[in-house]
């Protein structure tokens, strides 16, 4: 039997899907690569029952809910495209248990019954990880999806599923169920940007332009980009420039931006060849949103 290292403390998070779970001692990354985003559960309920003989519950039983007036957390995420979920729990008391449930190596997990289970399965096997307050162990065993319903970026909805695990050679095992349910999946951030047809280029000949943004949600948006114009006797002077700028949805945001000089050659009055983007990040998810590149003809006049 292999037995593994005793989980480690985290930190309960705010509920906010862009926060990774935090786990304590490197034991976490023994036991459970746990997603990059995740979500503490609006509402959900874990329920273990430990067989005496079983390491990884003891022989005791155990409940956990969060919700509005419970003390314990649970939080929950998806990750390799939708290969596996993971539901990680800190009790109030202490307890700290993981359950991960996964489908065959490039295959969906979809609602159904997943025999032949292990923690590290080989090729064409589910993955079933169960790992509790005292250890976690190489394990086999089965679990079934009732319902799931999966949103963008990690976002566990819906999930209901219950599992049987025991320790390879030992024969008292562990069985469970989990059940989680979340609001609908927040939109995701979403940007637009534009630029005036008109900018400036200064005595130093340094050119300035400014535009608008757009966003779906509050946040600091970055807007940057370059400049390149033909000049007298051919030569060609280019910039680049980058600004930010704080947004408000349902209200165009104005940003200015001068140009630095990347070439020694100054611009002039006259048209020049602009590309410009916008990114900020996710609010909520976490991601960084970038808006496609755009081009311009933007007209320079003397400032």
């Amino acid at each position: 039997m292999n037995l593994r290292v005793r989980l480690g403390a985290f930190t309960r998070l705010p509920r906010t899907i862009g926060a990774s779970l935090v786990v304590g001692a490197a034991a976490m990354g023994l036991l459970v690569s746990s997603p990059a985003n995740a979500v503490e559960v609006e509402s959900g309920t874990l329920d273990v029952v430990s067989e005496v003989g079983d390491p990884v519950g003891g022989g005791y039983s155990y409940a956990y809910s969060d919700g509005e007036s419970s003390a314990d957390a649970m939080y929950a995420g998806w990750d390799n495209d939708g290969n596996k979920v993971t539901v990680i729990v800190q009790g109030a008391n202490g307890d700290r248990w993981s359950v991960v449930m996964g489908a065959e190596y490039g295959e969906q997990l979809v609602p159904g019954t997943y025999t032949g289970a292990s923690d590290t399965p080989a090729l064409g096997a589910p993955r079933l990880s169960v790992s509790g307050t005292f250890y976690g162990c190489e394990s086999e065993g089965s679990f079934t999806i009732d319902r799931m319903v999966l949103g963008p970026r990690g976002y566990v909805e819906s999930l209901d599923a219950s599992f049987e695990q025991n320790c390879v050679g030992v024969a008292p095992g562990l069985t469970g169920q989990v059940h989680l349910t979340n609001p609908p999946p927040p939109a995701e951030l979403t940007l637009g940007v534009d630029i005036a047809a008109s900018g400036t280029v200064g005595a130093d000949g340094k050119p300035a332009v400014h535009g608008t943004v757009t966003c779906t949600e509050p946040v600091n948006v970055l807007v940057n980009g370059s400049l390149s114009q033909v000049v007298a006797k051919g030569s060609l002077a280019t910039a680049s420039y980058h600004t930010r700028v704080d947004c408000t949805p349902g209200t165009p945001a104005a940003w200015a931006a001068d140009g630095t000089v990347t070439g020694g050659v100054p611009f002039e009055k006259g048209d020049a060849a602009v590309e410009f983007k916008a990114q900020a990040t996710d609010p909520v998810y976490g991601h960084t949103v970038v808006t496609d590149l755009g081009t311009a003809s933007v007209s320079l006049s003397k400032s």
